[in-house]
């Protein structure tokens, strides 16, 4: 309903973000600011935190999107709920690294090698 009365040409309001939508806030500009920064000086976690729907995932979405790939290799993941075997489980599948039938150690090896 809203789309037509606005005249918008897509649906702003998804529940799957959009970083066509970002709104580039002095918080989330700043927000951006040390992601981009934290990458450029090789650090380890940066850690951005915030409520549901404050626009995390399209912060980090358009990171991604100015990142260089031949630069930076970088991979996201969506959930929180994991098991510390299964958060290294997913890290690796993120970066295409072996992670089935694979003991803690191979994978921190596989990690190491990557």
């Amino acid at each position: 309903m809203y789309i037509n009365y606005y005249g918008f040409s897509a649906k702003p309001f998804q529940l799957s973000p959009d970083p066509r939508f970002f709104f580039g806030s002095s918080v989330h500009n700043r927000a951006l600011a040390y992601l981009s920064y934290g990458l450029s000086q090789g650090e380890g976690f940066i850690v951005i935190t915030g409520g549901i729907g404050t626009g995390k995932t399209t912060l980090v979405n358009n990171l991604f999107a100015e990142l260089d790939s031949s630069q930076v290799v970088a991979a996201q993941l969506v959930t929180t709920q994991l098991e510390a075997d299964e958060l290294l489980r997913s890290v690796a599948a993120a970066f295409s690294l072996p992670y089935e039938d694979v003991g803690k150690a191979a994978l921190l090896k596989h990690f190491e090698d990557f």
